[in-house]
């Protein structure tokens, strides 16, 4: 069975549920781990969404902290409401999701 390539933004909201599944604070291992990217990916798409406004690098003494900014918080609500529109249009607007 072959895989479908995942979007960037579908990586994206990956990761950015993972940091918000461990209190909108994560650290790059954890966050790899959870999105399934290599990590030098996940490093290059953490620069991305750092450029974007969506999250923050911190330093503590263990390494780098990435932290969610209220922006993220409104892309995942932004990504949820564009999925669900999307699914109620394939099924038909909403029949057969009872």
């Amino acid at each position: 069975m072959k895989k479908t390539k995942r979007s960037k933004l579908d990586i994206y909201n990956t990761m950015l549920n993972a940091i918000d599944s461990y209190g909108g604070v994560g650290r790059i291992t954890h966050i790899s781990y959870a999105s399934n990217t290599p990590l030098d990916r996940t490093r290059k798409y953490l620069d991305v969404l750092i450029k974007a406004g969506l999250l923050e690098a911190q330093n503590s003494g263990e390494g780098v902290n990435y932290v969610m900014t209220p922006r993220a918080y409104d892309f995942l609500r932004a990504y949820a409401l564009d999925n669900s529109l999307v699914l109620q249009n394939e099924v038909g607007c909403g029949e057969g999701l009872r």
